[in-house]
């Protein structure tokens, strides 16, 4: 066999083998937020308090992954609230609940703004945008997230202990 014709075989081969390995490595599914607990409301300091809680998902892959990074802006009601970083890795298991916690400043302006429609409502509508990093593997993912839903007050209050 000459030279050229193995060269033929071997890109043919490296090609199969790459999509292959293409269709074995679908992007992840995003998480299924069910819910936050441990909500814990800090001591306000000026116009700022901290807030943290532990956020609740399940992860519908077949796979496991790591969180490597996330960042969000949060709004409550379309007005900012607060951003948070979280910057340390988590491990998610596949078919499994995981629990990531975060902390971050609220803004209470933005609190007290909505206060009239927090009384008369009873619900709040929250929304998180924001990247996340994540890892599969040996192969990192950097993908968006958007989630937007809305919140029974009275459960935001008894979780936080009020």
């Amino acid at each position: 066999m000459n030279v050229s014709k193995f060269n033929v075989i071997i890109r043919w081969a490296t090609f199969a083998f790459v999509c292959w390995l293409m269709a074995g490595c679908h992007s992840p599914e995003a998480p299924e937020y069910y819910g936050f607990q441990d909500i814990q409301i800090g001591k306000i300091s000026g116009q700022q308090t901290n807030l943290s809680a532990t956020l609740k998902f399940f992860n519908p892959n077949h796979f496991s992954l790591q969180l490597k990074r996330a960042e969000v802006d949060v709004t409550l009601n379309g007005k900012p609230a607060g951003h948070s970083v979280l910057d340390s890795t988590i491990f998610i298991p596949q078919r499994d609940t995981f629990y990531v916690p975060v902390s971050m400043q609220v803004n209470l302006q933005s609190l007290f703004s909505n206060a009239l429609q927090l009384l008369t409502e009873r619900q709040v509508t929250i929304a998180l945008d924001g990247r996340v990093k994540l890892k599969k593997g040996m192969f990192p993912i950097d993908r968006p997230f958007h989630y937007e839903g809305k919140q029974d007050l009275s459960t935001l209050l008894s979780n936080s202990g009020f």
